[in-house]
């Protein structure tokens, strides 16, 4: 449910900062990240450039070459438009469609077995790889995030900086530090 204070749509950029017995599985005690995103959080609010942030803590996957790693935009709850579920939804059904038409080769004998196999990785990748590029620009619906990291990303103003804890429940892969973008 939205509140009438937040807003429909936020851009946001995290760095995660996990440890070893979430399902990240970082490097570091839960201590050692508590620490870590303590410290980080106060370099953010310092006004460290929180891309180099990003690159150098983060525990998220962060490429080379996105010139802005950690950015996620989020639909609020109750808000109409396509979401990066939607994408997903999409991306699953072509999926779907090229194993029943690499299938209906096989029966026919038109294409062998390993063959086949390796078409659907290839076509896989080009998928995973579309998902990346529409990930940073399709909203995720707040539902589908930890509940924490969309409670920090809608509480914050635009360029505030905000930190979601650790819970089990709220925030299971570790501490978030969360800069609200837009």
């Amino acid at each position: 449910m939205r509140l009438m204070s937040e807003p429909e749509r936020i851009e946001i950029q995290h760095v995660l900062v996990s440890f070893k017995e979430t399902q990240v599985a970082a490097d570091r005690t839960k201590e050692e990240a508590e620490t870590l995103a303590a410290q980080v959080l106060e370099r953010a609010k310092g006004g460290d450039d929180f891309t180099a942030l990003v690159r150098e803590f983060s525990d998220d996957p962060v490429h080379e070459e996105d010139p802005s790693p950690g950015v996620y935009k989020m639909i609020n709850a109750g808000v109409d438009g396509m979401d990066f579920g939607q994408v997903i939804s999409e991306l699953n059904g072509r999926a779907a469609e090229k194993e029943a038409e690499l299938t209906k080769k096989i029966e026919e004998g038109d294409l062998s077995v390993d063959d086949a196999q390796v078409v659907m990785q290839d076509f896989v990748e080009e998928l995973q790889a579309d998902a990346a590029k529409r990930q940073a620009d399709t909203p995720h619906p707040r539902k589908a995030m930890v509940a924490a990291f969309g409670d920090v990303g809608f509480s914050l103003e635009a360029g505030e900086v905000g930190l979601a804890v650790f819970d089990d429940e709220k925030s299971p892969f570790g501490w978030h530090i969360i800069k609200r973008l837009s």
